[in-house]
Formats: structure tokens, sequence, C-alpha cells
């Protein structure tokens, strides 16, 4: 698989009744601009999107969802779920009171949430990878 950027991922999780947001770097993944053709069901097109492709290789410190949700300490750990954030490029920005996920989406131009997630885990190992949908 060719690869052409780093990303962040932002995953979502309740603590304490609040939002919380992990970040983590992920290198060497694949990044795919698109605009979209489809008509979505309110009439509107869904433009700017990407398809985002992740070698099971620099995964290993990814866990399922519901493994990830269920950790105390998720340090180091990350997972792929719609309705996490994507941002293409390694930021080093937290999700806090005083920068919040519109002041992300201000700062950055490819800040997209996860619509789908795809398990690719057939063929050599070079082949599997996780295939994301973002909007």
């Amino acid at each position: 698989m060719r690869t052409n950027c780093s990303i962040t991922i932002y995953n979502k999780y309740i603590a304490s009744g609040t939002e919380t947001y992990q970040r983590t770097q992920i290198l060497d993944v694949e990044w795919e601009n698109r605009k979209a053709a489809n008509i979505i069901k309110s009439g509107l097109l869904a433009a700017d999107q990407a398809t985002i492709f992740i070698p099971f290789a620099p995964a290993a410190s990814y866990l399922a969802p519901k493994a990830w949700l269920a950790l105390v300490s998720k340090t180091g750990k990350w997972t792929l779920q719609v309705g996490d954030y994507l941002v293409k490029g390694l930021v080093t920005d937290e999700i806090t009171g005083g920068f919040t996920m519109t002041s992300l989406k201000a700062k950055y131009d490819d800040v997209l949430q996860i619509k789908s997630v795809d398990t690719k885990d057939m063929g050599s190992v070079g082949m599997q990878h996780f295939q994301i949908g973002a909007s």
C-alpha cells in the first residue's frame, strides 16, 4: 500500500459526564480527498469527503471500539469509531474547554468526522488495512 501522509485521530468518549477526546498520531496512511457526486436525503451534495486507508502494520496499539471504551486509561491506545474525528497531518492541539472541536476545524483545512469503518483483513499482511469514510 502506498502512503501519502500521517493523520491525527481524536477519539471521543464520556468521562465524568463530560465529552472528552483522546488524541493519537498515526504515521504512514493513505488519504484520498474526493468530491462526492451522491445526493443525500436532504437533497444537498455531500462534498469534501475522503477515504483514508490505515495499514494494519502501524496499528499495533489499535483496539476495537468496545474494548477501547472499556479501558480505564486510554493512553497509548486508539480506535476507529463512527463520530470520531481525523485531521490530515500531525497536530498537537488537545481538545479542552479553551480549545474546542470548532476551534480545531477553524485552524486546519482537513478535519473530517468518521462516517464508516471497514476492516479489510484479507490477503497478505501488506494488504490488510482499515478503510475509513469521512466527511
